[in-house]
């Protein structure tokens, strides 16, 4: 066999499958043959209904048309008007007739005029769409069609009698007729109506026999449809039944040999039934489980009850987990979901449950679960189950009154640790630490791990007050021992921060931040000590109104609600040129701008100001990138950069990315790096600016003079630009030693090649003064106020195309 011809054995489809697919098909056969079966039966009815308007109609029709002639025979004898009205007025109903079918004899049908036709022929306005729809299907039929032509021949009769009438009238309005001329009249008469009795007799009996035939017709077809439905029916029935008896010897088969666990109980909760694989789980045999009931083999957890003690089948019922109880007295878990089921005979129903084992997988689950809320390191909660039980406590609080108290320890000696040891010695040093603080603490109270040498423990049931006395007596307990390692001793020093969790506290985030808040504190001021979160507190207020302003500041870059404004340096000699300084604003939800000095030092003294760095440097080169024209047009464009920002890899990194992606810029940007950044991290410093430098950017040595070494760095770093302090310029009209200095950076910056530009410049008398010592570029208020950078740009364009 090819392997083509296996991938089709394979996929064949069962025979019960088949019996599915083919089940609809079946049933919509069944609703056709009875559909068929009421339509013949409605036609059957409809058919008889229309022959039997028509007969009436005939009747109508021979009627109307006797009476004419007997109106005209007594006209054409005495004259009477009222006679020859009456003779009209009765052939009106075949002229309605034949106007009726007239227009159903048009191509298009005239329905209006035919209903009309019919409804003048004296016929039951209930009557007109049978005729209707009876004449359209049928007029070609067997019988009718005869009846049809009858139809057609009497109208012809009909019409001599309209002549007649009308010959009769002009022949009175001339003179009275001799006693010859009424008798020609008479016979004439008389003949049109020998003529006619035959052929409404026939048309009577052509659609007597055409309604009998068509209605044999189709009771025949009636008939058929029925035996053909019992028959199919029959048929579908059978193979049911016998697909019944096979399924449910498969069910009893599968039943027994499935692998999941199958029972019935009946409303005393008493086992009719078990299969093989429930003995396996619960470990008995089948004449066991015949004994037992559900009771006695679920969980009284998992067994719902009502409140009379009886089992809740309502609640049973509902899909989920369940604890199986084993003879021996373990417990299996299982996958538990149930139905109420009939039985034979009527004799009520039961309950049919099915039980998989999922033991091995619930412990799986449940040892993930506890990886997912455990540091791996420590075994300790990790920082998700800290928050999760942190709003358990806060329930407790703003509901029940409680009152709890939150502790975040810092170690002192980690990092000490970490360096001099190894990262090994660390791992131990904080499974240590954690081994003997939990120690300390109560039965109720737990500790758990926030990452890195931060942990967190939650002291149940206590006041601020009572924590910090307990914490005191943890941290003289922990100070008395040591972590030793490779002969060294570390002692277990650590900050603590305590924050209250009472009515007041808002939700997790807060209380964390507010501990951490603490323990900072308890650094600064010297390590090793306790510090109690209290809104009174000045030094906490400060670090919270600083954590407040990161937070806002954060939430600003991922809004794009910081703004970019620039101000203008101006050249001293020369032609005015377009370079200007990039700075940053941040509007509030409420559109309110904040200047750089109310969130930038929250950013640096927490580390986080390189995101302000990252998104001043994308927002210059997408301001680039949606402008071109504005590139070609400015000189330089300065962006600062922040110490962290130089000292951090990731960053230039970012930039070198952000560069490449915007050829052109680079050439057009200067980064302006404080001394005192480049003094601390020298290293990183340098590297930084020589790749810069190589994408064509240029380097400003912002503050320059505000360090006491700057001019021995100064001969190593290879910027471009020398920015002198703004301290040394602002006051340079009041004279002093400030004018001497300015004029010693001005010397030193021509004397190496470099550009120099003088800031915090607020007056024409400064910059006359500058000017005078050879400071290249002016910056400061009495240039330029600061403004948005698109304002600037568009103004310098609209001056430069200005005619001068």
């Amino acid at each position: 066999m090819t392997h083509t011809d296996v991938s089709t054995t394979e996929a064949a489809p069962s025979p019960d499958d088949r019996n599915l697919r083919r089940l609809p098909a079946r049933v919509a056969v069944l609703i056709a043959l009875s559909a068929l079966g009421a339509l013949l039966i409605a036609a059957i009815l409809e058919t008889q209904a229309g022959a039997t308007a028509y007969i009436i109609g005939e009747g109508h029709w021979s009627k109307a048309q006797q009476r004419a002639v007997h109106s005209l025979y007594r006209y054409a004898g005495h004259g009477d008007p009222a006679d020859l009205a009456d003779a009209r007025e009765a052939l009106r109903v075949p002229l309605g007739d034949r106007a009726a079918r007239q227009a159903l004899e048009r191509d298009p049908v005239d329905l209006a005029a035919a209903r009309a036709g019919f409804l003048q022929g004296g016929n039951a306005p209930q009557d007109i769409e049978r005729l209707v729809w009876m004449y359209r299907l049928l007029h070609d039929a067997p019988y009718f069609r005869e009846s049809v032509r009858l139809w057609r021949e009497a109208e012809a009769e009909i019409d001599q009698l309209v002549v007649l009438a009308d010959t009769l009238e002009a022949h009175r309005a001339r003179r009275v007729p001799d006693e010859a001329s009424v008798l020609a009249y008479k016979r004439q008469l008389t003949a049109i109506d020998a003529r006619l009795r035959p052929k409404e007799l026939a048309f009577s009996r052509s659609l007597a026999e055409g309604a009998h035939f068509l209605r044999r017709m189709l009771l025949a077809l009636s008939a058929a449809a029925f035996v053909l439905l019992c028959a199919y029916a029959l048929h579908v029935m059978r193979s049911t039944l016998r697909r019944v008896r096979d399924t449910e010897s498969e069910f009893r088969l599968a039943f027994h040999q499935s692998m999941v666990g199958m029972l019935k109980v009946d409303r005393q909760g008493r086992f009719t039934q078990a299969n093989e694989a429930l003995g396996r789980i619960l470990g008995m045999s089948l004449t066991e489980l015949r004994m037992q009931r559900l009771a006695d083999v679920l969980h009284a957890d998992d067994l719902p009850v009502d409140e009379r003690g009886a089992i809740d089948w309502v609640r049973l019922q509902e899909p989920g987990e369940r604890r199986l109880l084993r003879r021996d007295g373990t417990v299996r878990w299982v996958r538990w979901s149930a139905s109420w089921v009939g039985v034979r005979g009527g004799r009520g129903e039961q309950l049919f449950a099915l039980a998989e084992d999922v033991s091995e997988a619930h412990e799986l689950a449940c040892e993930i679960a506890h990886q997912a809320s455990h540091d791996e390191l420590t075994g300790l909660i990790n920082r998700r189950e800290i928050a999760r039980r942190l709003d358990r406590a806060l329930e407790t609080a703003h509901g029940g009154g409680q009152r709890h108290a939150l502790c975040f320890i810092d170690l002192d000696q980690f990092k000490l640790v970490n360096d001099t040891c190894g990262h090994e010695a660390g791992d131990r040093f904080l499974c240590h630490f954690a081994t003997r603080l939990a120690s300390q603490l109560r039965r109720g109270d737990w500790l758990g791990r926030l990452g890195g040498d931060e942990f967190a423990v939650l002291l149940h049931d206590t006041t601020l007050d009572e924590a910090e006395a307990a914490m005191a007596r943890v941290h003289a307990a922990l100070a008395g021992q040591a972590f030793r390692w490779n002969g060294r001793a570390f002692g277990l020093n650590c900050c603590v921060g305590v924050v209250e969790i009472n009515d007041e506290a808002i939700d997790a985030d807060w209380l964390l931040r507010a501990a951490d808040a603490a323990c900072y504190v308890a650094k600064e001021e010297g390590r090793n000590r306790i510090r109690c979160y209290r809104d009174a507190d000045p030094s906490l207020s400060r670090r919270r109104h600083e954590l407040e302003w990161v937070a806002h500041t954060q939430l600003a870059i991922a809004e794009d609600r910081l703004v970019l404004y620039a101000q203008r340096i101006v050249p001293l000699a020369g032609p005015p040129r377009l370079q200007y300084e990039v700075l940053v604003r941040l509007r509030d939800r409420e559109g309110r701008l904040h200047a750089p000095g109310v969130f930038l030092p929250a950013m640096e003294r927490y580390g986080q100001v390189m995101a302000v760095d990252r998104f001043v440097l994308m927002a210059v080169c997408r301001h680039f990138a949606r402008n071109p024209g504005r590139l070609a047009g400015v000189e330089l464009c300065h962006v600062n950069v922040s110490a962290q920002s130089v000292a951090d890899p990731a960053f230039l990194e970012h930039a070198g990315a952000l560069l490449d992606r915007h050829p052109g810029v680079a050439a057009r940007l200067c980064f302006e790096i404080t001394e005192t950044a480049v003094i601390a991290n020298l290293d990183d410093a340098c590297r930084f600016i020589e790749a810069m430098r190589v994408r064509g950017c240029r380097i400003a040595l912002d503050d320059f003079g505000s360090g006491l070494s700057s001019f021995a760095y100064l001969k190593r770093l290879p910027v471009d630009i020398l920015k002198i302090d703004g301290a040394f310029v602002r006051d340079l009209g009041r004279g002093g030693s400030d004018l001497a200095l300015v004029r010693s950076m001005s010397q030193m910056g021509q004397a190496l090649g470099k550009v120099t530009i003088a800031e915090w410049v607020e007056s024409e008398a400064v910059m006359t003064q500058l000017r005078e010592v050879g400071i290249g570029c002016v910056q400061g208020y009495a240039v330029h106020v600061p403004c948005p950078l698109d304002e600037l740009v568009d103004a310098w364009d609209t001056a430069c195309t200005e005619p001068a």
